[in-house]
């Protein structure tokens, strides 16, 4: 399967129980336009030799590092991903807030013999990070400015990290992916 296209990113902002380590879930929430996603795994690996020869191997993901690139930087998804304060439009950043931990997700547009595919992917923890910033002046040609988010993949308290989804159509990719942010849902 080609990728052709990354639409309806979501995130939602969760609640973790202490005692369980479950995650609930606020409902799906678009931070913008989705214009990039990029993930890195976290992967660890051992290796055992015995006479002379590898005699067992290991490898597992164990998380790791979301990018992402959207739009616009809309105070309230900021606010909401990365701990900060937002009163009557004056967003503050202050040195002791703290990334909530949230679900986030995702739809990739993909091609297969001819006909389009729609892969849901979904991130049960995420915890973003604040991220550079920067800007320039305008030149002879305008350049178009996006922003990114980076945040930590981690999985939840049964292992899991990611969950993924192929479907037909990108109504039920879309129904399946705030599905799994839904209001009161555990994972």
């Amino acid at each position: 399967m080609a990728k052709t296209g990354l639409k309806n990113m979501y995130y939602s902002v969760a609640t973790e129980t202490p005692a369980t380590g479950v995650l609930k879930y606020s409902g799906a929430t678009k931070p913008g336009k989705a214009i990039s996603y990029s993930f890195e795994p976290s992967v660890s690996s051992a290796t055992l030799y015995a006479d002379d020869a590898i005699a067992e191997a290991d490898t597992s993901v164990n998380g790791g590092t979301l990018t992402i690139g959207i739009d616009r930087e809309d105070p309230t998804t900021y606010a909401a991903l990365l701990g900060r304060t937002l009163s009557a439009g004056l967003e503050t950043s202050n040195i002791g807030d703290t990334a909530p931990y949230v679900g986030f997700g995702n739809i990739v547009v993909l091609l297969q013999d001819g006909e389009k595919k729609y892969r849901a992917v979904f991130l049960p923890k995420v915890k973003f990070q604040e991220g550079s910033s920067s800007a320039n002046t305008k030149g002879e040609t305008t350049e178009f400015g996006t922003y990114e988010l980076t945040g930590t993949v981690m999985p939840n308290s049964v292992g899991d990290w990611r969950k993924t989804q192929v479907f037909d159509t990108l109504n039920a990719a879309d129904t399946w992916l705030r599905g799994q942010m839904a209001a009161n849902v555990s994972a």
